[in-house]
């Protein structure tokens, strides 16, 4: 039998729909919902990192649900699954941080097995912890299909005593209270403060430089990183991204076509200008590998030595991601 297939639109699961010997996979596919029309239909994976540990996946689950109206809008058929997270807010300064950055592979690994092994069309992805978003795009770099990158949103600051709060706040606190410069019901009033709700940390920490990367590497849509989590325009983002991931396929896009060098080199160009996390370079190092683009330190150095500073971004400075969406 022929792997090349017969409906562009079905460039991977023609395998799994078509043809008098896949009536076993048919059946089963019935029972999740898939009815006679829907055989000729691009079958998009919708796969998230939500959980309820933290709240920088609150929202994904809203999202990912957004996004497949978007699939089917545009003539696809969404297949929700999810995969893991870790955060590192809640794993640092114990054994748990040992198990951060291993997530990262198994995100991309648990990622790459579904779309293979079920041979999807293409993907949208979520996610909201610093290491579940490069594991994200790793896969979809790995896996060349058409695919589009959806970002959780960061959480809006806190206040005390009429003052923005976030998370680095709480850090200081710490440390200000163990030398007994601030009272623990000062810390007290700090950490109540500093998540009021769903998303990522508000700085300039690793999550929101990623989908600064997403976005500015193309994975995302146009201006779909700052946005807060409760936002509702995330959700018109999902729509979209969803419709977008299928208009790809008809186009014959995948992640590898937009992932060229040049895409790399804007992506450390936005990183630098807005003072993103050093981590930034471990994860696109190994978003390059898997997308087999030649990038190395040198092109961060070359790029970090004519790129002004131009974001005054926690933790080093005063703002946050939610004043980048005011400012556009």
């Amino acid at each position: 039998m022929s792997d090349t297939p017969a409906n562009k639109m079905k460039p991977r699961s023609g395998l799994v729909t078509d043809g008098l010997e896949r009536a076993p996979a048919r059946g089963m596919l019935r029972a999740v919902g898939m009815k006679d029309g829907d055989w000729v239909k691009p079958q998009i994976g919708i796969v998230s990192s939500w959980n309820e540990i933290t709240p920088c996946n609150l929202s994904l689950d809203r999202l990912a649900k957004a996004s497949k109206q978007g699939v089917i809008d545009a003539g696809g058929f969404p297949m929700q699954f999810g995969t893991i997270s870790v955060s590192d807010g809640i794993s640092m300064g114990h054994e748990g941080m040992h198990f951060s950055l291993v997530s990262r592979e198994v995100i991309a690994d648990s990622v790459e097995t579904v779309m293979q092994a079920e041979r999807l069309d293409g993907m949208v992805t979520f996610a909201g912890c610093d290491k579940s978003l490069p594991g994200m795009m790793m896969a979809a770099a790995r896996i060349d299909v058409a695919s589009v990158f959806v970002y959780a949103g960061s959480t809006l600051p806190g206040q005390v005593d009429g003052k923005d709060v976030t998370i680095i706040d709480a850090f200081e606190a710490v440390g200000a209270c163990a030398r007994g410069l601030i009272s623990q019901e000062q810390l007290d009033k700090i950490e109540r403060a500093i998540c009021p709700g769903e998303g990522a940390c508000g700085g300039m920490y690793t999550a929101n430089t990623m989908a600064t990367v997403g976005e500015a590497i193309g994975l995302s849509l146009p201006g779909s990183a700052a946005p807060p989590a409760v936002d509702r325009r995330r959700d018109i983002f999902a729509i979209k991204s969803g419709a977008a991931v299928v208009e790809l396929i008809r186009q014959g896009i995948t992640t590898r076509d937009i992932l060229t060098k040049p895409a790399f080199e804007n992506a450390i160009t936005a990183v630098m200008a807005l003072g993103g996390s050093t981590n930034a370079v471990l994860h696109l190092l190994a978003i390059a590998h898997e997308a087999d683009v030649d990038l190395t330190l040198s092109d961060f150095h070359r790029i970090g030595s004519k790129v002004p500073l131009l974001g005054d971004l926690k933790p080093f400075g005063r703002f946050v991601m939610s004043d980048v969406d005011k400012v556009g």
